[in-house]
């Protein structure tokens, strides 16, 4: 169960994102892609994918928003059979979450969640299915950061300073994360100049931004069970 709990948050529902502006708009972190795609393993197995793609601007109880587009399927031996599909709802002008549509399926079972951030009040409702009796609320200090925005579009505009631990705020945890060094990522036949990051929640975990982009080119993520991580696709 912890290890479902731990699983969802970081891969099927992974995208946080600062109180501060970015430097760019959503759409032009893609680097006119349109989609950006990640491999998962499991103590070097390989047992998945997840794939962001941008689907513009709508609005959002007239809030401006960008729509992002994630798909995820990751089996872990018989302690994970994961599918989602996510519509991620950010802030146009901050980036914050605003809202979070789930499809999930989990070891053949299907669940629709969905998570209402209040960014003014400093709350986050989640609710299961079309009952209202599921609904709840989680309360947290502001602003309120989902983890998979946050670690896959970090503000470009955000100063890293070596050694230095910056705090930030989840529905249900408080992380914090540094910069260790800079550091060359060497991922097949590529070698990238990266911003080596190090941060501590319920779990520890590691992240490697492009020093250009800083979008991820991998993530590590340490669970009990073993070890998650995530790697950018080399596009040919």
């Amino acid at each position: 169960m912890r290890l479902r709990k731990v699983s969802i948050l970081l891969i099927g529902a992974i995208i946080i994102s600062f109180s501060s502006v970015l430097a760019q708009t959503i759409q032009e972190r893609f680097e006119g892609e349109g989609k950006l795609s990640y491999k998962v393993y499991f103590n070097g197995v390989s047992v998945g994918k997840i794939e962001w793609e941008y689907l513009g601007q709508e609005f959002v109880e007239e809030n401006k928003v960008d729509v992002i587009y994630v798909d995820s399927d990751t089996k872990i031996l018989k302690l994970l059979n994961l599918e989602s599909k996510e519509r991620v709802f950010l802030d146009s002008k901050t980036h914050l979450p605003l809202k979070v549509e789930r499809d999930i399926v989990f070891f053949g079972k299907k669940e629709l969640i969905v998570e209402t951030y209040n960014q003014e009040e400093g709350y986050v409702k989640i609710s299961k299915g079309s009952s209202k009796g599921k609904e709840k609320f989680l309360y947290q200090d502001k602003p309120i950061h989902n983890i998979l925005a946050l670690l896959y579009f970090f503000p470009k505009d955000i100063s890293l300073k070596k050694n230095v631990w910056m705090d930030f705020n989840l529905p249900t945890q408080k992380i914090k994360i540094k910069l260790v060094e800079e550091r060359i990522l060497v991922t097949g036949n590529e070698k990238k100049n990266t911003y080596f990051l190090i941060g501590i929640g319920a779990n520890r975990f590691s992240l490697w931004l492009d020093k250009e982009s800083r979008l991820p080119r991998r993530l590590e993520f340490i669970l009990p069970a073993g070890k998650i991580t995530i790697v950018r696709k080399i596009e040919n």
